[in-house]
This record gives structure tokens, C-alpha cells and sequence, in this order.
């Protein structure tokens, strides 16, 4: 508000008339009604001022209003055009904390061990030759350790309520604080014998986790200080010994897969060597092993569902664990289980095994041939009767087994003899128990001692 002179402003709530501030509208209203009632016109004029002035205030020009907020909210071209920079951004300040944390969190920890190992040892003591009797229990828990003194002692730490007749006090009988019954805990021996002893089985199944109880029988009172410290070390045992289902499935998921890529190689080794046509594997020999590469595919199968289905909460990295155990399972058994070639028909590999064994036989007679004519070159007169006896066994050498012939001969009691038995016998346990490396190392064997039996048969004709 002027003054008369204009030279003077006054701000506030002032009297028109006798210049005085009243700080607020209502004060100034009631001055102006009390002191300068007989002005009823001035009065009149005031009121409707502020009237006017109020209703301006309040009620703004909305098209004002929604220009100004249009010109608020319109962003700044200048503003949101980011200057790309080509270069490299350099990393900025970096500070390491670790050594700050280490210095404040190993104390702690080393203070929480320290008091923890000392009521794992006190409770050792206690458990240690603990008598039958409740007064002899009592004077054993009391000897070990000492009891603070109830008279000194009006309230209870925990809760803070007073003891008087019917809340009564009572000792932990660890660190020998004092306590009231509802603030009591109480850790049952099995458990005791558990924290003492991480190797140590209870002698009744417990299907609760929880180490506190309810009925204060055949047990030890604690304090909440102690039960909790007890807790977190009985946590951290568990958390060293006890594995979640999860990883048992996941181990036993990753025998099997272990187990059969072993099992995969050499069926398509087999395979080949059916088409080669080789005698040293068997149809038979293929049909099983793909039979125990298809359980093992369902097995497998099995563990993947089983890991999916455990239960966990919607969203969380244990779920989206699962789902990549999963995914990995399926995407194992197609790319390497249903890939596998198909076994082929047994006429199609009698073909191939007569015509392997007629080209085998041709080659034997071409050898014999050549053998013969280069004798026959040389003039070795002496040796006329050889050409015969080579035919002789040449012809045995087409038979089916090629060294069963002399075996009669011998009358069994040659030891090479007695060795291809054996080595048969031990093929015959390799094929029955589908351990197909031994049986192409088995055969190998037979193969060199039948070799060398009818090497020996030459030589003796």
C-alpha cells in the first residue's frame, strides 16, 4: 500500500484508514467493522475489493492457464539434441570400498564367532556326562556356568516387565543371564548334539526345521541372544551339508548324460561297421545299445520335468534356472539321441557280410595261387605233395570256423586251443553285459590266435 506522499510502501494486510498492519484478512475485516464501523460505505467498498480481488485469484483465465502450461511442458529442441561424441567415453572416477568393508565387517564377524564358539564349548560341557536327576541336572548346569544374581536383576531384559509371584525368574543356561518364562527358549538335546556335532544323527525323525520348542522337556533353556547366535551357526552347517532337491536332480541329470555320450559314439561305431561288413558286431549287439541309449533318454526326460516342477516363486532366477535345465535337457536328447541312425535290415547286411567274405576268400585263394606258382618256379621237387595238402586247407579255410577242424585233431589239449575257448567265453560275458570296447579288443585277440593256430597247422603239414 502507498502512502500519501508516495514515497513510502507498505505491504500487508493495512488499514485504509489508520494505516495499522492486522497480518491476516480476517483480523483486518473485524478492525475495519469494529473501529471504523461508521464508514458503512468505506466498509462496504473494502469488502467488495477484496471480493473482486479474491475471485480473480481464484478463478484464472483458463486459456492463460493453458498457454502457460503448453509453454511449461514443450520441450527444448536445443535441449534434447545429444551431441554424439565418436570418441570413446572414458570411465570416470572409481572408488573401491573393500578395504572399508572388510575393516568393519571382520571384527564383527570374528566378535560373533569368538561368542558363538564359547557357547558351542559351554554347551558341549553341559551335555558331557549330564546326570538323570533334575537337582542334579540343575547343580551340573550351575557348576559350568555361573548364574547372574536374581536380586539384582527387577525386570526383564527382553520384555522389561517386573518379576513378582507369578513370572518368575529364570537363568539360560548357557550364558546365565536372566529372563522370564515367555521370553524363555528352549533347544532340545538331539539338537544340541547337531550343533556340537554337524556329523551326528538324530535318534528320532524331526519333520519340523525349527530348533526352538515347545514343551520344555528333556530339553536346554536358552536365552534369545544365544538361541539366535546357536541358529545362525546350525544355518551355516546345514547350508555346508544339506543340498537342495534342485542339485540332487541336476547331479544325477549330469551322470546320465556323461554316462551315455560314451554309449552314443559307439553305436554309430557299430553301425559303421555293420555297413564295413564286419563280423566283430552283431545286430543284436546295435538293437541293445540303442535300447539303453532310448531309457536314458527317458530318464533324463524325467529329471528335466522333475527340476521344472519344484516349486519356487513366480519370476525369481530360480525359475528361469529351471526353464534353461530344462531347455538344455530337450535341446541334449534331440541333437544327439533321436539323430541317431536307424538300425539296418539283416538282409542288407548278410549282403554286405558274403560279399566281404567272398572277397576275403578270393584273396586267400589268389595267395595260395601265387605261392603255389612260385614253388613250382623254384623246382622244388622235393615238396611235390604240398600243392594237395594246400587245397586240403584251403578248403577249411572257407568253412564257417575256420579253426574247429583242427581243434579235433588235437584232441583239445593244445593251449591255443584252450586260449580261443576262453577268449570266446569272455566275448560271450562283454556282448551280455553291452561292453562293446572290450568285445572289439576281444575279437582282435581271437582273430591273431586263430591267425596263428592255422599259421601252425601249416607248418605242421
Amino acid at each position: 500500500m502507498f502512502s500519501d506522499d508516495n514515497s513510502d510502501i507498505m505491504e500487508g494486510f493495512i488499514c485504509p484508514i489508520c494505516k495499522s498492519d492486522q497480518k491476516k484478512l480476517e483480523s483486518l475485516l473485524q478492525h475495519f467493522e469494529d473501529k471504523h464501523s461508521e464508514e458503512k460505505d468505506l466498509v462496504q467498498t473494502f469488502r467488495d475489493v477484496f471480493k473482486i480481488a479474491k475471485k480473480k485469484i481464484l478463478n484464472l483465465d483458463e486459456s492463460q492457464l493453458s498457454k502457460t502450461f503448453d509453454s511449461t511442458l514443450k520441450p527444448n529442441k536445443s535441449f534434447n539434441q545429444l551431441e554424439f561424441v565418436e570418441d570413446n567415453q572414458d570411465i570416470g572416477l572409481v572408488k573401491d570400498h573393500i578395504e572399508y568393508f572388510t575393516a568393519i565387517r571382520n571384527p564383527r564377524l570374528e566378535r560373533f564367532a569368538t561368542e558363538t564358539n564359547k557357547l558351542i564349548i559351554r554347551l558341549n560341557k553341559l551335555l558331557t556326562n549330564r546326570p538323570q536327576d533334575p537337582q542334579q541336572i540343575k547343580l551340573h548346569e550351575q557348576n559350568l556356568v555361573p548364574w547372574i544374581d536374581g536380586k539384582l536383576v527387577k525386570l526383564c531384559p527382553s520384555c522389561a516387565k517386573s518379576f513378582f509371584l507369578t513370572r518368575r525368574q529364570h537363568h539360560c543356561r548357557i550364558c546365565g543371564s536372566v529372563m522370564c518364562n515367555e521370553c524363555s527358549n528352549f533347544l532340545s538335546i538331539d539338537d544340541s548334539f547337531s550343533i556340537i556335532n554337524p556329523s551326528y544323527e538324530k535318534s528320532k525323525p524331526n519333520s519340523s526345521e525349527e530348533i526352538i520348542l515347545k514343551e520344555p522337556e528333556d530339553s536346554i533353556r536358552l536365552c534369545s541372544h544365544c538361541l539366535h547366535l546357536l541358529e545362525n551357526r546350525k544355518q551355516m552347517q546345514d547350508s555346508r551339508s544339506v543340498r537342495p532337491p534342485i542339485y540332487n536332480l541336476y547331479e544325477k541329470l549330469e551322470k546320465i548324460k556323461k554316462d551315455v555320450a560314451p554309449d552314443l559314439i559307439m553305436y554309430e561305431k557299430i553301425i559303421t561297421s555293420l555297413y564295413d561288413g564286419n563280423s566283430v558286431y552283431t545286430l543284436a549287439d546295435a538293437g541293445a545299445l540303442r535300447g539303453k541309449i532310448g531309457h536314458s533318454a527317458e530318464i533324463l526326460d524325467d529329471l528335466s520335468k522333475k527340476i521344472l516342477g519344484q516349486k519356487c516363486a513366480k519370476g525369481s532366477r530360480e525359475e528361469a534356472l529351471q526353464k534353461s535345465i530344462r531347455l538344455a535337457a530337450i535341446k541334449f536328447i534331440k541333437e544327439n539321441m533321436l539323430t541317431l541312425p536307424p538300425i539296418p535290415l539283416e538282409e542288407e547286411i548278410k549282403k554286405i557280410q558274403q560279399k566281404r567274405i567272398t572277397e576275403f576268400n578270393q584273396k586267400i585263394e589268389r595267395d595260395r595261387r601265387l605261392a603255389q606258382e612260385a614253388f613250382e618256379r623254384y623246382d622244388l621237387s622235393g615238396n611235390a605233395g604240398f600243392p594237395a595238402t594246400s587245397r586240403t586247407t584251403g578248403s577249411a579255410m572257407t568253412s564257417v570256423d575256420n579253426w574247429s577242424g583242427y581243434q579235433q585233431q588235437t584232441n583239445t589239449c593244445d593251449p591255443l586251443v584252450e586260449q580261443i575257448n576262453i577268449i570266446k567265453g569272455y566275448i560271450k560275458q562283454a556282448r551280455d553285459a553291452m561292453r562293446f570296447e572290450e568285445i572289439a579288443t576281444l575279437e582282435q585277440n581271437l582273430s591273431e590266435l586263430q591267425h596263428e593256430y592255422w599259421l601252425r597247422s601249416q607248418q605242421k603239414e
